[in-house]
C-alpha cells in the first residue's frame, strides 16, 4: 500500500517540477516608435522651442546655391528679431538653442535682464565668401564674386550687428567689441561661448570685414575666430 500511495505524489512532483523548468511565455515586443525624417524632426523640434517660423519651398542644386529644407524664422523662442531671417532648419535650431543655452543667460547673469530682440545683419543671401584678397581684387568692394561658396548661399550662416534688452538700451558690435563695459563683456562671454554651438565663428578680432557683426555658421569647417 505505502508503495502504490507514493506514485502518485512522485509523477506529481515531477509534473510541477517540468512547469518550473519551462520558459515564461513571451511577451510581445513593444512596436517601435514611428521614426521621422531629418527634415520633419528639424521643424518638429522649431515648434517645441516655441519659434515662429514658415516653412519654404526647398530650391537650388547642390554644388551651388540651395538651402534643402528652409524656413523663415520671424521670431526666436524668448527673443524678437529684426527683420525675418531665411535659413536652413538645422540653422534656425541651432540659432535657437544658442539663444536659449547662451545668450539669454549671458545676458540676465552680466546685464541684469534679458534680450528682446536679435538684430541680423544677413542669413541667406547667395554669394561667394567675403575675404580681405577677395576686396583688394574688387577694387574696395565687399569681394562677393569668385571663390568658394559663402555657407549664407546655404541658408548656414547669420551676421549678428547685436541685441535690444528689454528696457530698449542697445547692444552693438561696431560700437561695444571693443569698450569697457558690460556691453563689451557680454559680447566676448557670447563669442567665445558660440564656439561650442556653431563650426565658425568671426567676430572683429578676425579682420576688418567682421568690425560690426558676429559670423555665425555650421558649415564643414571650424574656426573660432576670437
Amino acid at each position: 500500500m505505502a508503495v502504490s500511495f507514493r506514485r502518485p505524489i512522485v509523477a506529481l512532483m515531477v509534473l510541477l517540477l517540468g512547469a518550473c523548468a519551462s520558459p515564461p511565455p513571451r511577451l510581445a515586443a513593444p512596436p517601435p516608435p514611428p521614426v521621422l525624417d531629418s527634415d520633419s524632426a528639424c521643424l518638429k523640434d522649431l515648434r517645441d522651442m516655441h519659434v515662429a517660423f514658415e516653412p519654404q519651398a526647398p530650391f537650388g542644386q547642390p554644388g551651388s546655391c540651395s538651402v534643402a529644407n528652409p524656413v523663415k524664422v520671424s521670431q526666436g523662442g524668448q527673443m524678437g528679431m529684426n527683420r525675418p531671417g531665411v535659413m536652413s532648419c538645422t540653422m534656425a535650431r541651432s540659432v535657437e538653442r544658442f539663444e536659449q543655452q547662451v545668450v539669454q543667460p549671458l545676458a540676465r547673469k552680466i546685464l541684469g535682464q534679458p534680450i528682446a530682440r536679435l538684430q541680423h545683419m544677413g542669413t541667406y543671401d547667395c554669394r561667394a565668401r567675403r575675404t580681405e584678397a577677395a576686396k583688394a581684387s574688387t577694387g574696395g568692394e565687399s569681394g562677393s564674386k569668385g571663390g568658394r561658396l559663402s555657407e549664407h548661399g546655404k541658408g548656414q550662416a547669420i551676421d549678428i550687428g547685436g541685441f535690444e534688452l528689454v528696457d530698449g538700451s542697445v547692444i552693438s558690435v561696431k560700437k561695444d567689441w571693443r569698450n569697457a563695459g558690460k556691453k563689451s563683456e557680454f559680447l566676448q562671454q557670447l563669442a567665445r561661448a558660440s564656439c561650442e554651438h556653431f563650426t565658425v565663428v568671426l567676430t572683429p578680432n578676425h579682420n576688418r570685414l567682421h568690425n560690426d557683426h558676429l559670423h555665425l555658421d555650421i558649415g564643414p569647417h571650424r574656426l573660432c575666430g576670437m
